[in-house]
């Protein structure tokens, strides 16, 4: 098939941001994703990472957005704040019959995950979610 991942996704690979890494900005802060997290919308989160090679935070190394072949129904949750407009986009997209694809559109979220809170939080959340459903 030749489509775009974002289809699928949400999202798809952006060359913005390649190589960068940084902070995320809480953009939809009523969703369930950021429950019990304390984190308002403009708050920043994913500050601490561990990667190596590509310090500065867990929107990184390469990143995901949403675009113009993304569903309508994707909401983007978490902007990273790369350079240059190269941060990820922390999306949730519904295709329907009960299935969700969460995307943290980074490399670098796994890196944070033992090491910020936020990004913690949030794969908690979202892991819980799933496992419900």
């Amino acid at each position: 098939r030749h489509e775009s991942e974002a289809n699928l996704l949400g999202v798809v690979y952006d060359e913005r941001g390649a190589m960068t890494a940084a902070p995320y900005e809480v953009v939809e802060d009523s969703h369930w994703v950021f429950e019990d997290t304390g984190l308002k919308k403009g708050d920043v989160f994913g500050r601490e990472c561990q990667h190596q090679r590509i310090p500065g935070g867990a929107s990184g190394h390469e990143t995901d957005k949403i675009s113009k072949s993304s569903p309508t129904n994707t909401l983007l949750l978490a902007r990273g704040m790369n350079a240059g407009d190269g941060g990820a986009n922390m999306t949730l997209h519904e295709p329907g019959n009960g299935g969700a694809v969460f995307s943290s559109g980074s490399i670098c979220w796994v890196s944070s995950l033992l090491v910020d809170e936020g990004v913690s939080h949030i794969t908690a959340n979202v892991l819980k979610r799933f496992l419900e459903e």
